[in-house]
């Protein structure tokens, strides 16, 4: 792994810790309390279904992810995605992520952050290939704050042996 992959990995590690430790202080005590100050309450578990384009190299992608609660302003957002590759590659293409997602507002439009990806190439001829790199992303959601559909588009920037900017909107469907 590259020493910025993993000096970017260490920051998003510790951004992560020290938000969760200034967060748990700001925690209403009450459920009725955080029922009535939505600002503070946590996210709802979501599943997303996505679409797009990584624009450098000209190629469509399909792929799903879960989103998932990590404290007030924070999201862990695991999800794939496959991309569309021409008959003369000869590779089915596939890419594994693990993001963390931080909303300034909970219920607001703005969200950013980054993570890990993996990406997977699957060759007729047997040899397949990993690469690892990384993710940095930020984008949009719209829809009500208890919603339990809501719209998303997003822009993402893919860290690995070539630096891969790809363009994705979806829909994001409220699990409970």
């Amino acid at each position: 792994m590259k020493k910025s992959h993993l000096a970017t990995a260490l920051f998003v590690f510790l951004a992560i810790f020290i938000s969760s430790e200034a967060q748990a202080q700001f925690r209403p005590r009450s459920r009725s309390a955080m029922r009535h100050n939505h600002r503070m309450a946590p996210g709802k578990e979501m599943l997303g279904l996505r679409f797009g384009g990584n624009l450098d190299a000209e190629k469509y992608l399909i792929g799903a992810h879960l989103y998932l609660p990590a404290g007030a302003f924070w999201n862990f957002v695991p999800g794939f995605e496959y991309y569309f590759m021409p008959e003369e590659s000869r590779y089915d293409r596939w890419q594994f992520n693990g993001d963390l997602v931080f909303k300034p507002r909970p219920a607001g439009l703005l969200y950013f952050g980054g993570g890990l990806a993996v990406d997977y190439r699957v060759a007729d001829a047997g040899k397949n290939s990993t690469d690892l790199g990384g993710n940095a992303l930020v984008g949009l959601e719209f829809g009500r704050p208890r919603s339990p559909l809501k719209l998303y588009v997003q822009s993402r920037w893919t860290f690995m042996d070539d630096t891969y900017f790809s363009v994705l909107g979806g829909l994001n469907m409220a699990l409970r």
